[in-house]
């Protein structure tokens, strides 16, 4: 027997095994012939023994279906306890058909049906397959509800087809069985490189298989515990009361009944859609099924409240709320307890778990409903009860109680949060890089400081040498990485990137907000070393962003170092123009209102996505080709901004002409998700591909060569090497320079007679020639070095030497100069942004990445401090009118850009003698000749 014909049998038994979900049926013939009132109708022993073989029926088929679809279990879970929910309504069905009218006979019909059926007897497919049933079935009640049908015409009509429909399964059993057996055919020859398949795409618990001792010895089983007899619980009492309670609110018997079997089918879509909704989040987001299940617990408080109201039409609306959410718990508890307690004594684990729903049953059924219920009843015998108030006070006590099992889910959702990362999943990485990329948009906001350094000089009372020295705090906060390297290290075994980026977001907040207080004079003017420390905070958490962005993007693309690094970054520098697209779109000429966008963009932007970043290594289809879009849309979404920017140079354009323009570059900065799209789509077709050697996967496509090390060295022993210190002064000069271009360029604007909008036009046109050398010097290094073999340095020694050029130009002052002067810069400034990050993984390692390069990006503000503060700034000073302390004409700055272009050229040659201290070095390990 195939696992297909078990799972057709089992849906089969689970069809009729719902005999529970049918009590309101004949509960009213069996409290009126027995002489019970409501509290003593629940507690039965006979009851206790028909209801007793639901749980044999339902273990046997969910535990061998979740053994023989181990990578599905909330898939396979959802189909089978959905099934035993719409077991009821099929129940109802064949009691309509047969035996209408006689609830007593429909005891008769329980005793038998579904003894008899567990006697004799494509997952997708089966989930579509149920998805018809039921949908069958909530059209053929609706219509008995308006109706009258004949017996034959019910019999023809409905039943007759739902038993076609029910044996429609084992179609399914004979396609799966006829497929798997043209596939062993087809693959007998590679029976190896399957079994390596196999073990890729399944997906891998770390946890060890726990007995039931072991479990309930842990906090996760009460947890659970507690939540379901919150959820199951409340949700059962639903089901118990639903004819009592169509009773006191109204309702007729046959809408009772409808709503017993609408029930069942609210009951079976929780069940299905919850299965197979947390499995395909998990698979593709890394979701953890307890906050599914907190969800389910919340939305159900709110099912309770709504029947509680009395409004018309209460019970229609609640019960499909309860209905759905109750279903859920039943379908993701047992896959929950399989993943957290493991397979082996799963059927015994959950099924005490389980115990739960007739535990919380007992409480709000007898102690709560019957207590209550029995204290309002006012009929002739003392037993009934009419109106809101039967059941108003029960269902609020119920909706706080479901309340409370959202609470305890969420509790059980962080304890497990941390295991679910680590279970192997064919998770999207794509979906990681997106994210990063979006939290990298807005992250730059030490490239505008030019946009709101006029109004803090002036509002604030300072010189020039005293903002530049407030400049280079932001220089040291954005570039001394270190904590946030370390954070990184340590969070990568305990939390995640997510840590990091949520330490950026409360510093980026805190700094921005608390300058912006300062500005508009909601605090006293603060003094500087205090403004300086506001500027390092806010700034400092660009780290905090950067980081785990880069070094996850590094982790999860070794292959493409250099284009991961470079669409990081590329994305790092384009995020001045985008800020500044947003200032000038809903808040232009506001410089102080600018600083409070600075303080809640990139928090409530991080924060919205960090919980997508994680680390994933797994090759997943072609990466090449996915990258080579990334860079793409970042190339567009560029040239897009620049066009923008030098259109609206130009041109005065009318309001909607640029809020259309401004939703254009939105939707290009959603375009991204395209990428994983697509990525997502052939995911399976790369999956499906013969597992490949480390080889045979750099020769797909471009990709010949790998860089492959094997020496992790940590920060204290890399600043042990020549090669660290001379990357340090490589970039003090390159980075530090450029910085001091940024910070100055509004000062160097004005002297040089350009107007506001003109210098807001070269911040921004800054910022795309940032981008285009962080994104360009990423994708050409990784180019050269796998077709080529030219080492990393080379390129840095090229761009070191070119931004000396840049320096010349701008300190010419010619007509245009600062436009040419500010491309070149920018574009060799953005280069050192991407080439340093890749190197230092390649030399020292990837293990402290984090550390090491944040470590060597302390040169960018040491640089920075010495010709922005030193140089720039002193010699400013000099040259500037006293009474007003401002400068105009070529001679401000000429004298320091000169003195920058020797610097630089001292730095290219820096990056000479690296290069030549690791060409043997990248030209042999990348030919494999030397092996580390």
């Amino acid at each position: 027997m195939t696992k297909w014909t078990a799972t057709a049998a089992s849906i089969w038994i689970q069809c009729f095994g719902g005999a529970s979900y049918t009590f309101s049926i004949y509960s009213s013939a069996l409290k009126s012939s027995q002489g019970y009132d409501q509290s003593t109708l629940i507690v039965c022993l006979f009851m206790f023994f028909g209801a007793h073989s639901q749980t044999f029926f339902n273990t046997t088929s969910v535990v061998t279906g979740v053994q023989n679809f181990s990578d599905y279990g909330g898939t396979i879970v959802g189909s089978m306890k959905g099934f035993m929910g719409l077991s009821g309504a099929i129940l109802v069905q064949f009691y309509d058909t047969l035996c209408k009218g006689n609830p007593s006979y429909f005891l008769l019909l329980l005793a038998l049906l579904p003894t008899l059926v567990s006697i004799f007897t494509y997952l997708n497919c089966f989930s579509a397959f149920a998805l018809f049933i039921a949908g069958f079935l909530m059209v053929t009640i609706i219509l008995r509800n308006i109706f009258t049908f004949s017996l034959w015409a019910s019999v023809l009509t409905s039943t007759l087809l739902l038993l076609i429909l029910l044996a429609s399964p084992i179609g399914i059993a004979i396609k799966a069985q006829f497929m798997e057996s043209k596939t062993r055919r087809e693959t007998s020859t590679s029976i190896a490189s399957d079994a390596l398949l196999d073990k890729e795409t399944s997906i891998e618990y770390d946890g060890e298989d726990m007995t039931l001792v072991s479990a309930m010895s842990s906090v996760n089983f009460w947890l659970l515990f507690i939540a379901m007899l919150c959820g199951m619980g409340t949700g059962l009492v639903t089901i118990n009361n639903m004819s009592q309670l169509g009773q006191s609110l109204g309702y007729t018997t046959v809408e009772t009944n409808t709503f017993v079997s609408l029930w069942s089918i609210w009951n079976f879509l929780g069940r299905f859609g919850a299965g197979y909704v947390s499995d395909y989040l998990l698979h593709t987001r890394g979701w953890a099924r307890p906050l599914l299940m907190a969800l389910t617990q919340a939305t159900m408080a709110v099912g309770h409240l709504v029947i509680s109201s009395g409004f018309p039409g209460n019970l229609y609306v609640g019960s499909v709320i309860v209905g759905i959410c109750y279903g859920s718990q039943w379908s993701l508890m047992p896959t929950i307890s399989s993943e957290i307690f493991g397979v082996t004594h799963f059927g015994t684990i959950f099924n005490t778990i389980a115990i739960a729903s007739p535990v919380g049953s007992y409480i709000f059924s007898v102690r709560i409903i019957g207590f209550i219920y029995d204290k309002e009843a006012s009929g002739d015998d003392g037993s009934s009860c009419s109106g809101t108030h039967c059941f108003m006070l029960s269902f609020l006590i119920m909706a706080s109680v479901a309340f409370f099992g959202f609470l305890v889910a969420l509790v059980l959702f962080f304890r497990t949060k941390r295991f679910y990362d680590s279970i192997k999943l064919i998770r999207c990485k794509w979906v990681s890089t997106v994210a990063s990329t979006w939290i990298q948009c807005t992250s730059g906001t030490l490239y505008t400081f030019s946009v709101y350094s006029q109004t803090l000089k002036t509002t604030q009372g300072y010189d020039q040498s005293t903002l530049d020295t407030v400049s280079v705090f932001k220089d040291f906060g954005a570039n001394c990485g270190i904590v946030s390297g370390l954070l990184y290290s340590y969070s990568v075994s305990w939390g995640g990137p997510w840590v990091v980026l949520l330490a950026g977001a409360v510093q980026c907040f805190l700094g921005h907000f608390l300058m912006w207080a300062a500005v508009v004079g909601l605090i006293p003017r603060p003094p500087v070393p205090v403004m300086c420390l506001l500027m390092l905070l806010a700034a400092h958490a660009q780290s905090f962003f950067n980081t785990p962005n880069v070094v996850t993007g590094v982790r999860n693309f070794p292959n493409y170092k250099g284009t991961i690094v470079g669409i990081m970054k590329g994305f790092l520098g384009l995020s001045g123009a985008i800020i500044i697209q947003i200032y000038q779109m809903c808040m232009y000429k506001k410089t102080t209102s600018f600083l409070l966008m600075l303080s809640l963009l990139p928090p409530i932007n991080t924060l919205l996505l960090m919980w997508f970043v994680r680390f994933n290594n797994k090759k997943e289809g072609n990466e090449k080709q996915h990258l080579d879009s990334l860079s793409m849309i970042a190339l567009v979404v560029a040239a897009y901004v620049m066009a923008k920017i030098l259109l609206e140079n130009f041109i005065s354009l009318p309001l909607v002409i640029r809020v259309v323009g401004f939703v254009v570059l939105v939707l290009l900065l959603a375009s991204p998700l395209c990428v994983v799209i697509r990525a997502h789509q052939g995911e399976s077709d790369s999956v499906s591909e013969p597992l490949l050697t480390e080889g045979d996967r750099l020769e797909d496509g471009n990709d010949k060569r790998s860089l492959l090390c094997d020496v992790h060295l940590n920060l204290l022993q890399a600043m042990c090497t020549l090669d660290f210190w001379l990357l340090f002064i490589a970039m003090a000069c390159g980075m530090g320079s450029g910085l001091a271009v940024v910070n100055n360029l509004n000062q160097i604007g004005q002297s040089l007679g350009y107007r506001n909008f003109e210098i807001s036009t070269l911040v921004a046109l800054l910022s795309i020639w940032n981008f285009l050398g962080r994104l360009g010097a990423g994708y050409i290094s990784d180019h050269f070095l796998h077709r080529r073999g030219w080492a990393r340095p080379l390129f840095m020694v090229i761009t070191l030497a070119s931004m000396s050029i840049g320096h010349l130009v701008i300190a010419s002052a010619v007509h245009g100069a600062l436009y040419a002067g500010s491309v070149l810069v920018g574009v060799c400034y953005g280069s050192q942004w991407s080439l340093m990050p890749t190197i230092t993984p390649e030399i020292f390692g990837v293990l402290h990445m984090g550390t090491i390069f944040n470590a060597i990006t302390i040169a960018g503000p040491v640089g920075s401090y010495i010709f922005s503060v030193r140089v720039i700034g002193y010699i400013y000073d000099k040259e500037a009118s006293k009474p007003v302390n401002t400068c105009f004409g070529t001679h401000c700055f000429l004298l320091s850009f000169i003195i920058m272009a020797a610097a630089t050229l001292v730095g290219a040659l820096a990056a000479l003698a690296l290069f030549f201290r690791t060409r043997r070095f990248y030209s042999q390990d990348i030919d494999g000749i030397l092996n580390r």
